[in-house]
């Protein structure tokens, strides 16, 4: 088994994976740049960290006037942060970004998909992205901010087993 500080193989990535079918996602918004990965820059520490205190103009200040307007540039950082976090939150909780659609048959199912182009994507979970352009309906953007930390989870990894 493969220790979760070590990569996972990449035996699995070759050709014959269905991948070949990301090309329809092109035209999507945001594909061509990378998906809007600009959104996630900073997430592996490498973003620069605002100085809360940095803006403070020590000239003239006495150190109890000096050390006030560090304790509030703190505090405001603090609960700038501590609000960011919240909606951070709010937004990776939200469970209403799906939606399910029922047929009578698998055959009208198929036939749904086949006729969109998107039965090659698969015939349950289908990017709802892909399915807006095919049906030419325009999505507002949206910059979602995912974990693209390399940390790999014990707990996910210690369910692998090897082949």
């Amino acid at each position: 088994m493969s220790s979760p500080k070590e990569p996972a193989p990449l035996e699995s990535l070759d050709s014959d994976n269905g991948l070949e079918g990301l090309e329809a996602l092109e035209g999507l918004d945001g594909w061509a740049d990378g998906g809007g990965l600009d959104a996630l820059a900073g997430l592996d520490g490498s973003r620069h960290v605002d100085d809360p205190i940095g803006e403070i103009d020590y000239d003239g200040l006495t150190n109890e006037e000096a050390t006030n307007q560090e304790v509030s540039a703190t505090l405001a950082a603090f609960k700038a942060r501590a609000q960011a976090e919240q909606e951070r939150f709010a937004l990776v909780t939200d469970s209403e970004y799906w939606v399910a659609a029922c047929f009578q048959t698998r055959e009208q199912k198929e036939a749904f998909l086949a006729g969109l182009k998107l039965l090659q994507h698969g015939d349950k979970y289908i990017d709802g992205r892909l399915l807006a352009q095919r049906m030419g309906i325009e999505l507002p953007p949206a910059a979602v901010p995912y974990n693209t930390s390399a940390r790999v989870d014990a707990k996910f990894a210690a369910l692998v087993k090897d082949l």
